[in-house]
């Protein structure tokens, strides 16, 4: 069996020099190399020409006294020809050098809007929601988020889309540049520090049609359950043939758009008015809306029909279903069904129930 040839070590002066170069770009790098050469001829020279100079104590006085002439003042003064020469190089090289910091700095600053506005870094955030690709929709998805008016209104939003740059001005938001099918720029979003992940049909790509959407959001899904099974995903899917495809991951939520759209055209058609009031209910912030809140203690063993009539009374919210092991929920449960301590409850109202 053939061994696979090891990889040789980087010398630590050429990882130094490519981290300095990253950092500061090409044409700086060659002038702090340039300048730091200087230096090191500046102390080879103090070293032989000023050897018997009162000031060079150690064999450390030399590199003190090139460092003190760049940044104050020399701790004391050359005699020699050579020496002198030093001295008229660091008054040279004093300005140059501060020149060079601030001018390090500001590239640097300046490479890192460059790279967050291009989406080509990385996310800093935690307990946030991705959105994978993107559509009309996203813009809808980040509008009711900010216009709840609990504390989701405030959690950070990452965008992880082949887009050229953000398709948003939110200020919690940031952009990726990436493909969400691919697990080195789902790490880049934070995706296995994310609470949620939101996948959309993406439409961002050209000649993509409906049923390469629906393949392009399926990889996306498994490639965030091997990154992070906890985050909850909120899938979108184009076609309803599709579902039974998406119902073999361990997608959360799966939302099939045509679906959905198509159901509630028929139904606004016969109970007219219905698009209205569905309307109401979905968009934040105007008029009322669905809240999961758990069990207050006051209704934990309370059959649904008197809990129905209590949340009325007291909060002036709508009880319509009960959530059971997670997943599980009853809507319109019988009159005679009992609130377990740890169900929840979803109920209709205008702000978020506190009990």
């Amino acid at each position: 069996m053939n061994e696979r040839p090891r990889r040789r070590r980087q010398h630590p002066f050429l990882r130094t020099w490519n981290a300095v170069h990253d950092f500061l770009g090409p044409a700086l790098s060659v002038a702090v190399l340039i300048v730091f050469s200087l230096m090191v001829l500046g102390v080879i020279v103090l070293e032989v020409s000023e050897r018997h100079n009162p000031g060079m104590t150690s064999g450390w006085s030399a590199i003190r006294w090139v460092v003190l002439a760049l940044i104050a003042k020399p701790p004391f003064v050359l005699a020699n020809p050579a020496g002198k020469a030093v001295t008229y190089l660091m008054d040279l090289l004093r300005p140059s050098s501060i020149a060079l910091i601030t001018a390090a700095l500001t590239s640097h600053l300046f490479g890192v809007l460059v790279k967050r506005a291009s989406g080509m870094g990385r996310a800093r955030v935690k307990d946030h929601i991705v959105i994978c690709g993107w559509s009309s929709k996203g813009a809808e998805i980040i509008k009711e988020i900010r216009g709840r008016d609990d504390d989701e209104s405030q959690r950070p939003v990452v965008i992880l889309a082949p887009l050229a740059a953000s398709p948003t001005k939110d200020e919690l938001t940031t952009f990726i540049h990436g493909d969400p099918t691919e697990t080195a720029d789902l790490i880049r979003a934070g995706i296995d520090r994310a609470r949620t992940a939101i996948v959309l049909a993406d439409n961002s790509l050209e000649n993509l049609d409906a049923e390469d959407a629906d393949s392009r959001t399926l990889l996306s899904v498994l490639a965030i359950e091997s990154l992070n099974a906890s985050c909850y995903t909120c899938v979108e899917v184009v076609h309803s043939k599709n579902r039974e495809h998406f119902a073999r991951t361990k997608a959360d939520e799966l939302v099939v758009s045509a679906h959905l759209t198509g159901a509630l055209l028929a139904h606004s058609a016969v109970a007219r008015g219905l698009a209205r009031v569905v309307e109401e209910l979905l968009t934040f912030p105007g008029g009322n809306e669905f809240y999961w809140v758990p069990v207050p203690a006051f209704l934990a063993g309370v059959t649904f029909r008197d809990a129905l009539a209590t949340l009325k009374q007291k909060s002036e919210c709508l009880l319509i279903a009960i959530g059971r092991d997670g997943a599980d929920y009853i809507t319109n449960p019988p009159a005679d069904q009992t609130l377990g301590a740890r169900d929840r409850l979803l109920v209709i109202s205008a702000n978020e129930p506190r009990f």
